[in-house]
């Protein structure tokens, strides 16, 4: 047994250490490429159910550090798209320079209007939409061609990022999903539990978006910023656990009214749109996507959610639970997912539990919770993963 452990353990560090070698080329060819390949960097930034960790954090800086525009763009971009041709100095007493983040499709400037209310000013880069919508076509191309050799099939992620894309262009679109947003937690009378900044009436166009300036440090640089400010905190300690509850709890409440009430959310998520305010409450950015869904699969969600909450409650009780799990088959094939024929008996269950119990490290039908052979979006026909036990060498020549 310490042997196939020691086997394991050796086989993980040629992967890590493969992996690594590999992120660190993508990350420098993604710089060196710009456009629509920043927009990757990014995406493989943030999903580490995608990709392995190696390359999310190579390419974490892409996330809102990518080469900020000349002020001068910036300053025409607005003075042309926004005020009509008037000087940035008719509307805003001051106008930062330097902006606050810079990312593939725009950056985002700190001002403050004549009427003294602080905000941020969202700018899109100049031609932006026509380099990249052409760079997505190539990667498109690259990844049809490939989408036999790699684990996770890149082409159909790639169609769903071009689909995204193609909202973000619009920020009046984006202004119009922010103010929705807050409403939806606003309403009744009820304080939201997360904050979401809403758009400047009358300074809103296609290419700029002005909206509530919001202080505060994203989560993905918080324990930076803690340490810039001489505040240092233990990973794992109570305090973190504290913080960790607090954000947890504050995200649920307001994602279950998008989801559930409203049925339009933000649909991007990461650490780098969460944002911890100086008093230590929470809130969101970046609406650029957003998504929405009808009541019929909101409901089909949240029973769902129930019946996991339900089989997690069958403990002692090994043959009504796996009768329960496969009885989820049907009720997945009502929700419109599909698996392959090789799935098993408890495929659905067990994708049900890969989404909605992160606690678990083991599923039924041999099932894995991690990243490894036998994942249950292994068994979905629309998204395969990782189907191979080999060394990092015998993938040079051969795929299983």
């Amino acid at each position: 047994m310490s042997s196939e452990h020691s086997d394991e353990g050796a086989l993980e560090a040629q992967w890590s250490e493969r992996h690594e070698a590999g992120a660190k080329t993508i990350r420098d060819l993604i710089n060196e490429l710009k456009g629509f390949y920043v927009k990757v960097g990014q995406v493989i930034a943030t999903r580490s159910d995608l990709f392995p960790q190696e390359y999310s954090r190579q390419c974490a800086s892409m996330i809102d550090s990518v080469n900020p525009l000349p002020f001068e763009v910036v300053r025409k971009v607005v003075e042309d798209e926004l005020l009509g041709g008037l000087p940035l100095e008719e509307v805003f007493e001051f106008f930062d320079e330097k902006p606050l983040g810079s990312a593939s499709i725009a950056q985002v400037h700190r001002a403050k209007l004549r009427t003294g209310r602080e905000v941020a000013v969202k700018v899109q880069r100049p031609n932006v939409e026509r380099r990249l919508m052409s760079d997505i076509s190539v990667i498109k191309t690259f990844s049809m061609i490939t989408r036999e050799i790699f684990p996770v099939d890149y082409y159909l992620v790639c169609c769903e990022l071009e689909e995204q894309l193609q909202d973000e262009f619009d920020f009046t679109a984006e202004a119009n999903g922010m103010d929705r947003i807050a409403d939806a937690l606003e309403r009744g009378g009820r304080r939201p539990v997360v904050l979401v900044p809403r758009s400047i009436p009358g300074l809103t166009s296609k290419r700029v978006l002005c909206m509530d300036f919001v202080p505060g440090a994203p989560l993905s640089q918080l324990r930076e910023e803690l340490k810039r400010r001489g505040i240092e905190i233990e990973p794992g300690s109570l305090a973190e656990q504290v913080f960790g509850r607090k954000l947890l709890s504050s995200l649920t409440e307001a994602f279950g009214v998008m989801v559930f009430e409203e049925g339009f959310f933000h649909a991007d998520p990461h650490p780098g749109n969460i944002f911890i305010r100086p008093d230590g409450s929470i809130a969101l950015i970046d609406f650029g996507q957003t998504k929405q869904i009808n009541f019929k699969f909101r409901k089909q969600v949240a029973e769902l959610m129930l019946r996991v909450s339900e089989y997690n409650q069958m403990l002692g009780e090994e043959e009504k639970a796996k009768l329960f799990l496969q009885s989820l088959g049907g009720f997945a094939k009502d929700m419109g997912v599909e698996f392959l024929p090789s799935a098993g008996p408890s495929c659905a269950g067990a994708l049900a539990l890969w989404l909605f119990d992160s606690s678990r490290r083991e599923l039924p039908d041999g099932y894995e919770a991690n990243a490894k052979p036998r994942r249950p979006r292994s068994s979905l026909p629309t998204v395969p993963c990782v189907t191979w036990r080999r060394s990092p060498e015998s993938l040079c020549s051969s795929v299983v």
